[in-house]
């Protein structure tokens, strides 16, 4: 399997190649730099020629197979998003790995983690801190993992994407639950949301996302967290990640259709204000089949939340 790594040669970039290393070591996986030159461009915005480029990820590329790495190197023309997407598909990676962009994120409307996110179909881990996952590769702990889960298939797919996760070491995962209880009870014909359906809607989906989770692998400790919530859904759940001291906010995505669509989604917004690391398991990686076992077939017996 490939893991695939953006990097631009910064301080970000470099904390996300030094974690993608670090799980291609782990599991053997072959790993991929790739680093993005515009087609309008005979020089970077920094000044440094294509070729500059291209030596910098020979270099990188020549360091981590002196520490035993598989790895390889790949200068990209065109746009950010298309460039990765096709990079991905050829190399039939199961994750992008990039670094952290927040002050970009914050300057443009047009941020290249929002670009990415919403054009690459497969799982994107945007690194904010190496720390955490290099305690997991020592094995010194689970990385402790918040997983946003609800009715939707994006988020069955990102609740598959933990088995996949999984297999690099032991999870410490609260699955959060955010529901708004008169929407949920006139989903499920429950009439008022009252004091009593309110209890009972509680009862009824932390019963259903516990089964959700039943099948997980072993190395996953597991608690359901149910949180009220209609507006301001990615606000909460980063409170509740920087609650739980997650080391990585993990969420399903579906694409948003125009500017105003992708700026308003909750992906945009914990791009933009989570502290810790986040992954986005696209609804389009649903269409490649995983390595991993999927544990989807299960869920019908189990009662899971899947529609």
């Amino acid at each position: 399997m490939t893991i695939a790594c953006a990097t631009h040669f910064t301080p970000t970039s470099d904390a996300a190649v030094h974690v993608a290393a670090s799980l291609a070591r782990r599991m053997h996986d072959h790993l991929l730099l790739a680093s993005v030159v515009p087609n309008t461009a005979l020089m970077l915005d920094d000044g440094r020629l294509e070729s500059d480029v291209a030596m910098h990820l020979q270099l990188e590329a020549g360091r981590l197979r002196l520490e035993g790495i598989d790895v390889s190197a790949e200068v990209l023309r065109g746009s950010l998003d298309e460039s990765l997407a096709r990079l991905c598909h050829a190399a039939h990676a199961r994750l992008l790995v990039a670094g952290d962009s927040r002050h970009a994120q914050r300057l443009f409307l047009d941020a290249p983690l929002d670009r990415i996110s919403a054009g690459v179909p497969v799982p994107l881990l945007v690194v904010r801190s190496e720390r955490p996952f290099d305690a997991w590769a020592r094995g010194e702990g689970p990385l402790r993992v918040l997983l946003a889960i609800d009715h939707s298939w994006s988020s069955t797919l990102a609740r598959d994407w933990i088995v996949q996760l999984s297999e690099f070491g032991p999870l410490d995962l609260t699955a959060v639950h955010i529901f708004h209880p008169e929407d949920e009870a006139r989903r499920r014909g429950m009439g008022v949301a009252d004091d009593d359906v309110r209890e009972k809607l509680a009862k009824i989906l932390y019963d259903e996302t516990e089964a959700a989770l039943v099948l997980l692998p072993d190395n996953v400790k597991r608690r359901v967290k149910l949180e009220i919530g209609r507006h301001h859904i990615a606000g909460l759940l980063i409170d509740v990640a920087s609650t739980e001291q997650a080391d990585l906010l993990v969420l399903g995505t579906h694409r948003q259709h125009g500017l105003l669509g992708q700026m308003t989604s909750i992906s945009h917004q914990v791009l933009a204000d989570a502290l810790m690391s986040v992954a986005f398991i696209p609804e389009e990686s649903g269409r490649t089949p995983l390595r991993s076992v999927s544990i989807r077939s299960a869920d019908e017996s189990a009662g899971a939340i899947v529609q």
